[in-house]
């Protein structure tokens, strides 16, 4: 049987199992940083930022299930003010070319609703979703491709509040654990320095359940080319949204896939779905449910089974052969085989160190316990 502790332990180990290297992050940095410099310095009529957005942001990247796949790189390509050009001329005209000639090619750029999706054969790994944008106010204006009408407007967003928003969520476990960080590696970080320790070694137990439940959402609808499958925005808002700066995994997670389809029915405007983007008032993320009611029906089964297989009661009764063949089902065999490898490599270490011990009353396993598990010589080994 499962302690809540080692539960939530596992937990993590599977989070960062599936979370993204430091090899890999700083390889995306350096994606879109070359991508910005090259494009200011051939765009002297332009003021124009590169930066990512979505996961990489929010520090919620999962890594592909298998090598073959790539990591989806969302960036913003903002233009300081409108420069009086319309949406398709800022597409079409100005950044899609740009695209063409960092490369030199065309053949791996490929138009999208509101981004252009580029795939470079010198950048493995990764393709870019390139989005077109100009700052307005406190938010962007994006280019919008109505693909039926071929015509092009724009439409606001706010992608660096929402980071703002996210981060928010989960503030005082971000001080909590980033002041833990910094005392037990003994490191000085500058200032400019904080927030990115921040996102890339100090990841939160929101942050650790929104990989979760991608993860877990990614393994269930492997084999779905339906277009049902649950996307992320909506996942990570509705984890912020119910996130209650829980200081473990388990909690949080439990928390917010119990809570979750009360909230959402309770945020309908009438008989239409509705969950609203918290940094662009009036955005509705499920606004494709009330156009395809099935995208509800499937957020809701997933959630139904994510529940079960995650967080219900009977989770913590399985021994630990019964919970690899679990693990393995929710978060894929690779994950499995990798996290339970080392946590038998982590108890045979503790064993011999004399650190695992055995807690009398529940006969479970762990560092806190007060008998001493000894060493087992199989063959005078």
């Amino acid at each position: 049987m499962y302690s809540k502790e080692s539960y939530n332990k596992l937990l993590n180990a599977i989070a960062q199992n599936i979370d993204i290297s430091d090899e890999m992050f700083e390889k995306a940095e350096k994606t879109y940083t070359g991508l910005g410099k090259w494009i200011d310095q051939e765009t002297p009529e332009y003021e124009i930022s590169i930066y990512p957005q979505g996961s990489f942001a929010l520090g919620t990247v999962v890594r592909p299930i298998t090598n073959s796949d790539d990591y989806d790189l969302d960036i913003v390509c903002q233009f300081k003010k409108q420069y009086e050009l319309t949406a398709k001329e800022l597409k079409i005209d100005v950044v899609k070319p740009l695209l063409v000639r960092y490369k030199k090619t065309s053949s791996d750029i490929e138009e999208k609703k509101r981004c252009w999706h580029v795939e470079y054969v010198d950048v493995p790994n990764f393709h870019m979703d390139v989005i077109p944008a100009y700052c307005f106010g406190n938010s962007i204006c994006i280019t919008d491709h109505n693909e039926v009408n071929d015509s092009y407007d724009y439409i606001g967003s706010n992608p660096s509040g929402y980071v703002t928003w996210f981060f928010d969520s989960c503030a005082k476990q971000r001080v909590r654990l980033y002041e833990q960080y910094i005392k037990e590696h003994r490191i000085v970080v500058a200032q400019a320095d904080v927030e990115d320790v921040k996102r890339r070694k100090v990841k939160t137990p929101l942050q650790r359940v929104v990989q979760l439940l991608k993860r877990h959402r990614d393994i269930m609808f492997a084999d779905d080319d339906s277009g049902n499958k649950p996307i992320s925005i909506i996942i990570t808002t509705i984890a912020a949204r119910l996130y209650e700066e829980e200081d473990n995994i388990y909690d949080a997670l439990a928390n917010i896939l119990v809570k979750a389809p009360a909230w959402i029915m309770n945020n309908c405007k009438g008989t239409q779905y509705y969950i609203e983007n918290p940094s662009y008032p009036g955005e509705n993320f499920a606004d494709k449910w009330n156009t395809h009611p099935e995208r509800a029906t499937t957020f809701f089964k997933w959630l139904n089974q994510a529940r079960q297989d995650l967080v219900d009661g009977d989770i913590l009764k399985n021994n630990r052969m019964e919970m690899g063949t679990h693990i393995k089902k929710c978060f894929g065999d690779k994950t499995g085989i990798m996290v339970f490898n080392q946590e038998a490599e982590d108890m045979r270490s503790a064993i011999v160190t004399g650190a695992l011990k055995v807690e009398p009353t529940t006969g479970n396993i762990s560092k806190q316990g007060t008998v001493s598990v000894p060493p087992v010589h199989h063959f005078g080994l």
